[in-house]
C-alpha cells in the first residue's frame, strides 16, 4: 500500500535521510531512533510534506507529491498538535472537514461522530479544547487526521507527555485504526512498540538499521546480556564506570548490563528482549548498557 524506493534527503553535503526502501501493509508499525536519526524527515517524506532529494514514496503506485486527490489518502498527526482553543472537538472537526472538503454536510456530520466516538471524545465533544487534558488534544489530533478515511497515518510521538492510563488509551485507538490503515508510529517510549506493533523500523544517524519483527530486535543482543546481585557499594562503584541501571530487590541489587563480556566474574547470561536489543543496536555497543 505504501512504500519508500530509494528515498532521501540531503541537505547540501550532509544526509537527513541516507537513500532507504521500505514496503508497508495494513497493520502498526513503529518507528524508533534516538533524536536526529532522521525518523522526522521520513514521516514528513512519506507525507508528501518534504521534497526527497532522491526516490519517492508512493500510496498504491502514486507519488505521494502526486496532488490533491493522493494527500486525502495521508493523515500526518505532528507531535505538537495545534488548534483554535477556543473551539469545541465538533467545531474543530467541522471546520477541517469543510476545508479538506470532504463529502455534504450530512456525510461530514456523519464521520465526525464517528470520529469522535472512535478516539472516545463524545462526552467531551461540546467543551471548549482549552479545558482538554494533554490526552484528549492528542486525541483529537489523530480524529482530524482520519478525516477523509486515510489509507496510511503518521503519528509523531502521540504518547510523550502522557499519564499511563491515557498512553493505553490512545494505543488502542492507534491499534483499531491498523485494523484498516497502514499506521507510522513514531515514538521513544519503547513499551508503546512492545505492546502494540507488529513490525519496527530503527533509524540512526539518518541510516536505516533495521527492518523487521519487533521480536527480532532482541537478536542484536543475543549472548551479551548479562544479570547479577551487587552490594549497594558495588554497584555505587561500578556504575562510575559503566553504563547501567539496576532495580533493588530483598537480596540486594539486581543489575542488568549488555556488553562483549561479563562485567563480574559472577555474573550469568540473561535472555534479551526487544528493548536490550534494540539499546545494543543504537549504542553501536558500547561496554556495557544495563536496565
Amino acid at each position: 500500500m505504501l512504500a519508500a524506493y530509494n528515498l532521501g534527503k540531503k541537505y547540501k553535503k550532509n544526509w537527513a535521510l541516507e537513500p532507504l526502501s521500505l514496503e508497508f501493509t495494513r497493520g502498526l508499525y513503529g518507528l524508533l531512533g534516538p533524536n536526529g536519526a532522521g525518523k522526522s524527515t521520513l514521516m514528513r517524506l512519506l507525507a508528501g510534506l518534504l521534497a526527497p532529494s532522491t526516490g519517492d514514496a508512493t500510496i498504491r503506485g502514486v507519488s505521494v507529491r502526486g496532488g490533491v486527490a493522493v494527500r486525502r489518502s495521508i493523515g500526518y498527526v505532528p507531535q505538537t498538535f495545534q488548534m483554535y482553543p477556543q473551539l469545541t472537538a465538533r467545531q474543530w472537526l467541522r471546520h477541517v472537514s469543510r476545508l479538506k472538503n470532504s463529502g455534504t454536510r450530512h456525510e461530514q456530520d456523519n464521520e465526525m461522530e464517528r470520529l469522535l466516538h472512535a478516539v472516545h471524545l463524545e462526552a467531551q465533544a461540546d467543551r471548549p479544547a482549552r479545558t482538554y487534558s494533554s490526552g484528549m488534544v492528542k486525541r483529537l489530533g489523530i480524529a482530524q487526521a482520519l478525516i477523509g478515511n486515510p489509507q496510511v497515518v503518521i503519528v509523531d510521538e502521540p504518547t510523550a507527555g502522557l499519564d499511563p492510563e491515557e498512553r493505553v488509551r490512545l494505543r488502542n485507538v492507534l491499534a483499531e485504526l491498523a485494523h484498516s490503515s497502514v499506521v507510522l508510529l513514531s515514538t521513544h517510549v519503547l513499551s508503546d512498540v512492545a505492546t502494540s506493533c507488529r513490525s519496527v523500523i530503527v533509524l540512526g544517524n539518518g541510516q536505516l538499521h533495521y527492518e523487521g519483527p519487533r521480536a527480532g530486535l532482541a537478536r542484536f543482543a543475543d549472548g551479551r546480556l548479562w544479570e547479577w546481585e551487587a552490594s549497594e557499594h558495588e554497584w555505587r562503584s561500578m556504575s562510575l564506570e559503566w553504563l547501567m541501571t539496576a532495580r533493588r530487590t530483598a537480596d540486594g541489587i539486581r543489575c542488568r548490563a549488555i556488553g562483549d563480556r561479563p562485567p563480574t566474574p559472577y555474573a550469568t547470561s540473561a535472555t534479551p528482549t526487544m528493548e536490550d536489543g534494540y539499546m545494543a543496536l543504537i549504542a553501536g555497543l558500547p561496554k556495557v548498557y544495563g536496565q
